[in-house]
């Protein structure tokens, strides 16, 4: 068969969560040689992973359009174009939302349910396009590709009119790890890693407090923030909570320079009050990295027994953990050895198998319903 890859919606040649879960994804599909695919992108080809400038993969181009509406409006005709030209089988949209017309299989992946988890933490115009858009994505896919089982049970508790439609299919560090990680505290630095865009689902505040309770009490650390900070909001942080401590922000740092960070940190705190999957939790996990983590559903699904658990918004076991971790060699290495372990489960590999049976099997379909008209 043939697919047509949907990544219109995701930023040119701007790496994104989704577009990293995509390009990681589109390796694996077309490394196994069983189907065909076309990328339907706003990259630049020389732009995009080397792995994926093959001849293996048909790269179709076009204008990013930045506006949401307008981007979702102009697929319901480019989409249908492209299929047709490129005699595709299946759309597979990497965004939950997409172009909804037309009649041939579609899948789509839904990555979380923010907008509808927590509303009020997002601008009224993005809810707005999320409400209108997401329903009619839903509704024309053939199967809905949910990254973990607690997406799956919000898209249900949201949207039970699809539940049979979805399938579960984890993610798989997108980080290229190198051969000898293992639980040694000797290969270690006294420093944990926060690795987010601080966005209101993070608990960057609960670890703003937590930083600040063991600056008071003489056993001041050192976490480093990867990720992205444009408004900064630790530093209103910080203003607005009482002994408040912001993580040392290092910005967005390449693959290589963030496996290197894992390798060398003693933790990786993951504070969030919601998460679709949590991908640096495996990431930190792939590298013998313990983390810490909020005790919510999604995070016990993921993590496992690599990790060590608190109450969400609790800053005081968070500092707890994150003292014991640098300082109790013991913990470190046990609490490393579960998560190298816990990280097996996942691979992009998997990943690529599981959605190549969903392809597979909205093709028998189509061809039996054929059959069944003629």
């Amino acid at each position: 068969m043939k697919i047509l890859v949907n990544h219109l919606l995701e930023p040119a040649n701007r790496i994104s969560g989704i577009s990293k879960y995509l390009f990681s994804l589109l390796e694996e599909l077309v490394k196994t040689g069983r189907h065909q695919y076309v990328l339907l992108t706003s990259w630049d080809e020389e732009c995009l992973p080397a792995a994926l400038r093959t001849p293996a993969l048909t790269v179709v181009s076009v204008p990013y359009i930045e506006s949401t509406p307008r981007n979702l409006l102009r697929q319901l005709t480019l989409v249908p174009k492209i299929m047709q030209q490129q005699h595709a089988d299946i759309e597979f949209n990497c965004n939950p939302l997409g172009g909804f017309l037309g009649s041939w299989p579609r899948v789509t992946v839904t990555h979380d349910l923010y907008f509808n988890v927590s509303p009020a933490s997002y601008k009224a115009h993005h809810r707005l396009w999320w409400k209108l858009f997401y329903p009619l994505t839903c509704r024309s896919a053939s199967n809905i590709i949910c990254v973990s089982e607690n997406t799956q049970r919000d898209l249900v508790r949201y949207f039970p009119r699809y539940a049979d439609k979805t399938t579960v299919i984890a993610e798989g560090p997108c980080l290229n790890v190198p051969e000898g990680i293992n639980s040694d505290t000797q290969q270690r630095e006294n420093f944990g890693l926060f690795v987010a865009n601080v966005s209101p689902n993070k608990g960057a505040d609960t670890l703003v407090k937590a930083l600040g309770l063991l600056r008071g009490c003489q056993r001041e650390i050192v976490v480093k923030h990867v990720g992205a900070d444009n408004e900064g909001k630790f530093s209103r942080m910080v203003a607005t909570i009482p002994d408040g401590v912001a993580p040392v922000s290092i910005g967005y740092v390449s693959d290589a320079e963030l496996s290197s960070l894992y390798r060398k940190a003693r933790f990786l705190a993951f504070p969030s009050r919601y998460e679709g999957f949590g991908l640096p939790v495996i990431e930190a996990q792939a590298h013998g990295t313990p983390v810490i983590a909020s005790d919510i559903p999604v995070l016990r699904e993921v993590a496992g027994e690599g990790a060590v658990y608190f109450p969400p918004g609790d800053a005081s076991e968070l500092a707890r953990h994150m003292y014991a971790l640098l300082n109790n060699d013991k913990m470190f290495s046990e609490l490393s050895e579960k998560a190298l372990q816990n990280q097996k489960r996942f691979s992009w590999r998997k990943a690529a198998r599981q959605t190549e049976q969903v392809f597979t099997q909205l093709g028998c379909a189509t061809v039996a319903s054929q059959r069944q008209l003629n």
